[in-house]
């Protein structure tokens, strides 16, 4: 198996660069007309295939146009708005939770639903009687 697999990439290489011959436009061969291509990678294998893979590649690379932004003017315009940015990313975080807006914002709202739980009972634990009366 080890002595058929070299022979198989060398095949496959050689196609692959007749098939690329075929499929190919004139501007792809560098200025050789493609029956010299085919002539040369049938006379010298190897190096025809290569040297035919490398030739369309850089003629083709020159031939694409630049990648599109999505913008017609060019390049992404910048941002006209400041990042979002936390208390806790700026420079000039607060020391303590205490000097921390945000911070006694989220605790204040813990505690107001902590009061709001404990103010309304839970209907799971009502007595049988005061379901009754509420559901009545």
């Amino acid at each position: 198996m080890l002595r058929v697999l070299p022979m198989l990439a060398y095949l496959a290489l050689v196609v692959y660069a007749l098939v690329d011959v075929v499929q190919s436009d004139e501007e792809d061969g560098g200025g050789i007309q493609k029956g010299f291509w085919i002539l040369i990678i049938l006379l010298l294998p190897f190096a025809g295939s290569v040297a035919r893979l490398v030739v369309s590649r850089r003629a083709r690379a020159h031939r694409r146009p630049a990648p599109r932004t999505g913008y017609p003017a060019g390049p992404v315009p910048p941002a006209q708005y400041p990042g979002r940015r936390r208390t806790w990313e700026t420079d000039d975080a607060p020391s303590s939770p205490d000097d921390d807006a945000e911070m006694r914002w989220l605790l204040e709202q813990a505690r107001l639903k902590r009061e709001r739980e404990q103010a309304a009972p839970d209907p799971a634990t009502r007595s049988g009687e005061d379901r009754d009366a509420a559901a009545g």
